[in-house]
């Protein structure tokens, strides 16, 4: 059961200011609460849910030792600034990011990897980890300068993927796809005008897959530790695609090589 009275905050470092320390929403919330990597500073849950509802994440955040706190929406819309929490919010610190290499150490002996290259857009950033944990990914690496943090943003367009994510902040992309290399990943990099279709790309063995800024794509120096480029072939007038996008059609494709059936 959820008690209504207000339990005793926890003091730390947040996500971002005041409005921007808050996740909110049933699917994003709850996930975060089962995944327990990320740890909530504090839930709020509004007095409208259903008992089942409430005593479910009430016992999920207890089980991990979060304070709760049942209000009417009207109080859950003042934390968070939005109409559309569902009954569920919670204040976050920082997102908890790997180290390259412990997310190395347990490699697979196939892994499928996503590097981002300062990809600025939250909600691209976002849905690229929902489609790497629909996928099958067993870690995405950024960049620690130029990239997009995880956010409340991030969080809600990944409809609560980024805790189920190995994610790593490397010192720098360039080093990083030599370390892949080193270990036998190949570095493959979405490129538009590659040679090579993304069909005669060999994405069964080890790989990583790395999708360039929104804006200007894939830096020069880091094309340049990749070990080859593909592009997606199209037929229709408007030859670009987003970032998001791009990298949901390359990681099925990786999928679909690696299923036994499809």
């Amino acid at each position: 059961m959820v008690e209504r009275a207000r339990r005793g905050k926890r003091r730390g470092k947040l996500l971002g200011s005041h409005q921007r320390c808050w996740i909110w929403g049933r699917h994003v919330v709850l996930e975060t609460l089962r995944a327990g990597r990320w740890p909530v500073l504090e839930l709020w849950l509004a007095d409208r849910l259903s008992r089942d509802e409430l005593d479910e994440a009430g016992e999920l955040a207890a089980a991990r030792g979060y304070p709760v706190t049942v209000a009417g929406s009207e109080q859950l819309v003042k934390r968070c600034r939005s109409h559309e929490h569902q009954g569920y919010v919670a204040r976050m610190p920082p997102f908890p990011y790997d180290a390259p290499d412990a997310l190395l150490a347990a490699r697979p002996p196939r892994p499928l990897y996503v590097v981002l290259d300062r990809l600025h857009d939250p909600f691209n950033f976002g849905a690229i980890l929902r489609c790497a944990d629909a996928l099958g990914v067993d870690g995405v690496f950024v960049d620690a300068v130029g990239q997009a943090e995880v956010s409340s943003q991030v969080a809600r367009s990944s409809a609560g993927a980024v805790n189920h994510l190995r994610l790593a902040k490397a010192a720098g992309l360039v080093p990083l796809l030599g370390r892949l290399r080193e270990v036998g990943v190949a570095v493959v990099a979405a490129d538009e005008q590659a040679e090579r279709a993304l069909f005669d790309c060999n994405l069964r063995r080890p790989a990583a897959i790395v999708i360039g800024n929104e804006g200007t794509g894939i830096r020069q120096e880091v094309l340049a530790a990749c070990d080859e480029r593909v592009r997606i072939p199209q037929q229709g007038r408007v030859a670009s695609l987003n970032a998001a996008i791009s990298a949901g059609i390359l990681l099925y494709e990786a999928a679909r090589q690696r299923a036994p059936k499809w």
